[in-house]
């Protein structure tokens, strides 16, 4: 079968998993051809790819020119995809990601393909009812790209929303291993040494305030020998971290925490799990899409502690007992769930990180769809 995966970014998540994901489909026996539509400035080289998407780094900084420039892609890659598709032979076209905030526009006109191609959609975050301020919106929206899908991916949780009422297949896979450890020498190095020999719980990756930062920090109070690394760069301009720093030094804990603010590169992320003996996803239940960080962490096989929200993530940690799951808000809870994670040793962990890896791989992913697509 040939295969057309449709990614729209050049640098996160999703960008890492188009990658990963499109070389397993060129390893698969069953797969005839495989093709990755990208932006036109990814840097990503590889035989297959197609730069034919408007780049998702416009040059400029101004913020209305960004967001014009946001809408307009959203419009026009759309098109460039079925103009693209108009010229393929019978394929299976997978989005794995999609342009949600112009979907009510765009997608009916992908209906008519069907009688040539099979459409599939990757559910990285099923829950969309947010992605507009107005639910509604979001739920048309997403009625809109579903409406002519054949196939849904999800990671072990699909939410029970009325935009998955549609007659397709839904389809559970594995996310897939990302296996780059290497390690920024000099960010870990440094870590440690601001850790003075006490043990390191850590809370990586954007700087969000559904992370969780005030109970974490209410919890340091209670933990003894144990610093709070914050890792990463804010998640957009209307965050501050000034509002944390303030609140730990209203709790007496500004001495306990470390802090490596800015953008990580993959080996300043890789060296903070390394240093990290255990990582907090200790989220709101209001953000659940973790995926990609567990299986960025699968690796490291570290200790987690995570909260007790519906989530794949919230599955996975508790199929193959990776650590501790906690309501999210008690931060003393929070605290001797530290010391007992902290007491056991490594090995503890490790079988049940090998089980999970296992089970978890991109080739087991790319079979599974296969069997769908067919």
């Amino acid at each position: 079968m040939d295969i057309i995966i449709y990614n729209i970014n050049s640098f996160g998540g999703n960008y890492e998993y188009a990658k990963y994901l499109f070389e397993s489909y060129q390893k698969n026996p069953e797969v005839k051809s495989a093709v990755l539509l990208m932006p036109e400035n990814a840097v990503y080289n590889n035989p297959g790819v197609l730069r034919t998407l408007c780049t998702d780094l416009p040059a400029t900084q101004n913020k209305l020119f960004k967001k014009i420039h946001y809408l307009y892609r959203s419009l026009v890659n759309p098109f460039r995809l079925l103009s693209f598709l108009k010229k393929q032979p019978p394929s299976v076209v997978i989005f794995n990601d999609f342009d949600q905030r112009t979907a009510w526009f765009w997608a009916p006109f992908f209906k008519p393909l069907k009688k040539k191609h099979q459409f599939a959609v990757i559910l990285h975050d099923p829950d969309r009812d947010k992605f507009f301020s107005i639910k509604s919106l979001s739920e048309t929206s997403m009625n809109a790209i579903m409406s002519f899908m054949d196939v849904a991916f999800f990671h072990g949780f699909l939410p029970d929303k009325p935009y998955y009422n549609h007659p397709f297949k839904r389809v559970d896979i594995p996310h897939g291993i990302y296996d780059d450890t290497a390690i920024d020498d000099s960010v870990y190095r440094q870590v440690k040494q601001e850790a003075g020999g006490d043990k390191i719980i850590g809370i990586l990756g954007n700087i969000r305030d559904e992370k969780n930062y005030n109970i974490v920090i209410d919890a340091l109070g209670h933990l003894n020998n144990v610093k709070l690394l914050i890792a990463g760069k804010a998640a957009n301009s209307g965050v501050s971290t000034n509002v944390y720093k303030q609140y730990a030094a209203e709790k007496g804990v500004s001495h306990k925490i470390i802090w490596q603010e800015g953008y990580l590169s993959q080996g300043a992320f890789n060296a903070c799990i390394t240093a990290s003996d255990i990582v907090l996803l200790y989220y709101k239940p209001s953000f659940t899409s973790q995926s990609g960080v567990l299986n960025t962490i699968a690796p490291f096989k570290k200790r987690l502690i995570i909260s007790n929200a519906e989530s794949s993530l919230k599955k996975s940690v508790e199929q193959y007992a990776l650590g501790r799951v906690l309501p999210h808000d008690q931060p003393i809870l929070l605290a001797k769930a530290v010391e007992e994670l902290l007491s056991l040793s490594d090995d503890h962990f490790s079988a049940n990180w090998n089980n999970y890896i296992a089970n978890s791989s991109w080739q087991k992913h790319v079979s599974i769809a296969v069997e769908a697509f067919k």
